[in-house]
Order: structure tokens, then C-alpha cells, then sequence
């Protein structure tokens, strides 16, 4: 039987009975007001299981990593070492779910996928600091308790960076043979060494109430013209599902706290490019870096950058999506799964 990608890809972006709570998605949209009340709104206990999907729940659990709880979502009831694994590694602000697409694209293509709630986010624990590299051990202990052996890393903004981090630290532990980077910031980001940002960061991290005030009175009052979603969303389209995604983010946007935002910027540890090169230069890596083409959070630029500076003989791959914004996988899913099908996944129609 001939494969039908637009198929596939048309059910793994089906929302319609996804939501924990049975209602439909019309009526899920009809429920929430936009404008200087949904924040509030939002929060409600009905919202938990509106914004809960059957998929993301039948395959999410918590896991101990030093007396620290971290959600996962998995389909790895078989735990061979013989299967690659699909590692998602989200990025600041962010949660797993922001990859539902995806990881719904993955699973139907009969692979194992592995994603997290990163310390401090989504339904994972808070921690007390957030170094960088120490996000990075938390995310090898956890693959390991997967068995991961085979991995290929597929990051999303700051997660790009933890990608990077990860593959430099433990690329002899495991065969990673393919790198995905979804949205990637700039190689180096030097607005995050400077003095006056070093102290506002630490001041941030310190207050971080003053910053809450400020996202709850004078950002998300707004709903979803507020900076989360007009920053994430370039896609104009008013469709049922492009809403229900939304306010899908921005029900996850309001439970963000501030302190572990500044918490991971105190934390920030630069890619040694010049290392990651070297181990390029001995290893049959292939790198795929995918970014919309309307990103205005981490513009095209960035990413073309990246590619650029990589060794000639590496495989690499630059691939645009078009009508884009940052969150790739609810902005424009269709397309973004169609184009991770074929450059990642090697199908086609």
C-alpha cells in the first residue's frame, strides 16, 4: 500500500476529541473570553482538562530524578535499546505539549519518542537554581532511565542551546545521528553579557513578583494579543483549532512564573562553537535546523547563521516554513509536520 503523508499528517493535527473534557472544540472556544479576563478565566479547574489532550495524558507520568519530580510524555513500553529514540527538549517558557503535533507524528510513524517538562516548567518541580549544564545531566539521567542509546535530539529555541549542551557532553555515551533545531537563537547571544542585563536578570531573579505584576496588569490583561501570543503566533487565521491552540499556549503562558524565567537566564551557559565543531568534524552527524520564516522571536537570520558557520563536509540542512511564527508546531503543524516528515523522518508522499 502506497504511503500517504497527507493523511497521516491530517490525523496527527486532528484536535476534534482530543480534550480531557469531552467537549468539542467550538464549545471550548466559545467558553473563554478574549480580552482582559481570560487570564482569569483560563486558570479555572474546567480549563486543566479543556486544555488536556487524550494523547499527551494516556502517555504522561512523573519520574524521580533526585528527589525532584519531572513530567515525561513517552511511548516507550518497549524499552530495547535496539529502537531510536526521539529526545524533544522545549524551550524557555515552554512545556512538552508545545510538541503535541509532533510527538503525535512520530508515534504514528511507529517511533519511540521521548519528551519533558523542563525543572521549573509545565507540571515538573521548581528547583532552587537552574544552571544550564545541570539541566543538561537531568536530561541525560532521564534518558538513560529510557535506555537510550540510539537518540536523535530535537530541540526548540532555548532548548536548541540545552540540544547543543547535551550533544557535546554525552555524544560518546550515545549514537546521536541526527540533530533537529527548531527555531534556534543566535549562536552567541551577547545581550546576556552584558553588566546592566546581568544585574537586571539577578534583580529579576530575586523579585521576580515585580515581573509578575508587570506580566498579570499590563501583558496578559491583554489575552491573546499579549506578547506570548502575538510573539509565538504569526499565522493570522481565526479557524476553531488555530484559536483552541491559542489558548491552548496561553493557558500554559499564565502558569509560567517568573522566577524560574530569570532563574534559567542567571543560569545561561554559551555553546563552545569551536568544540562542537571539532567533534563535527569526526562524527556523521546530520543537522536540520528548521525555523518560520515569520519569527520574529528568533528571526530566520539566526538560523541561517548557525548553518553557515557549521564545517562544509557536514550534512546540514537549512528548511524554511513558510507563514511562520516561533511555535512552530502550533502555528503552522500541517506544515511543519510535512517538512520534519521528509527531512528528519525520510517520508514522503
Amino acid at each position: 500500500m502506497k504511503f500517504d503523508l497527507n493523511r497521516v499528517v491530517e490525523e496527527v493535527c486532528l484536535l476534534e476529541g482530543q480534550p480531557l473534557s469531552e467537549r468539542s472544540l467550538a464549545a471550548i472556544v466559545g467558553e473563554y473570553d478574549d480580552g482582559p479576563t481570560l487570564s482569569k478565566t483560563i486558570r479555572g479547574i474546567g480549563a486543566e482538562k479543556d486544555f488536556n489532550t487524550r494523547f499527551i495524558a494516556d502517555r504522561a507520568e512523573c519520574v524521580d530524578v533526585r528527589g525532584k519530580k519531572i513530567r515525561v510524555c513517552h511511548n516507550c513500553q518497549d524499552s530495547s535499546q535496539v529502537h531510536e529514540l526521539f529526545l524533544f527538549i522545549h524551550g524557555l517558557g515552554g512545556e512538552l505539549e508545545q510538541f503535541e503535533p509532533l510527538l503525535r507524528l512520530v508515534d504514528a510513524m511507529d517511533q519511540r519518542f521521548l519528551a519533558l517538562d523542563l525543572p521549573g516548567f509545565g507540571k515538573s518541580d521548581e528547583w532552587d537554581e537552574y544552571p544550564m549544564l545541570k539541566v543538561v545531566e537531568t536530561i541525560e539521567e532521564i534518558a538513560a532511565k529510557f535506555n537510550a542509546a540510539k537518540i536523535v535530539l530535537v530541540g526548540h529555541s532555548m532548548g536548541c542551546y540545552l540540544t547543543s549542551h547535551f550533544y557535546e557532553a554525552y555524544h560518546k555515551v550515545h549514537s546521536i545521528n541526527r540533530i533537529v533545531l527548531l527555531s534556534p537563537p543566535k549562536r552567541v547571544l551577547y545581550e546576556l553579557q552584558g553588566n546592566v542585563v546581568q544585574w537586571g536578570i539577578w534583580f529579576g531573579y530575586k523579585l521576580p513578583w515585580l515581573f509578575d505584576f508587570y506580566r498579570s496588569w499590563f501583558d496578559q490583561s491583554k489575552g491573546l494579543a499579549s506578547s506570548g501570543i502575538r510573539g509565538f503566533f504569526s499565522n493570522d487565521t481565526i479557524t476553531t483549532i488555530q484559536t483552541y491552540r491559542k489558548l491552548w499556549q496561553f493557558h500554559n503562558n499564565v502558569q509560567i512564573k517568573s522566577r524560574t524565567i530569570f532563574g534559567y537566564l542567571s543560569g545561561w551557559q554559551p555553546i563552545q562553537w569551536d568544540k562542537l565543531n571539532q567533534i563535527w568534524n569526526v562524527t556523521a552527524t546530520t543537522l536540520v535546523v528548521m525555523c518560520g520564516d515569520r519569527d520574529a522571536v528568533t528571526p530566520i537570520s539566526a538560523a541561517q547563521e548557525i548553518v553557515e558557520s557549521l564545517p562544509e563536509h557536514m550534512e546540514k540542512k537549512l528548511v524554511t516554513i513558510p507563514d511562520c511564527g516561533h511555535h512552530v508546531c502550533f502555528d503552522t503543524p500541517g506544515e511543519t509536520c510535512r517538512l520534519f516528515a521528509h527531512y528528519v523522518l525520510n517520508k514522503d508522499v
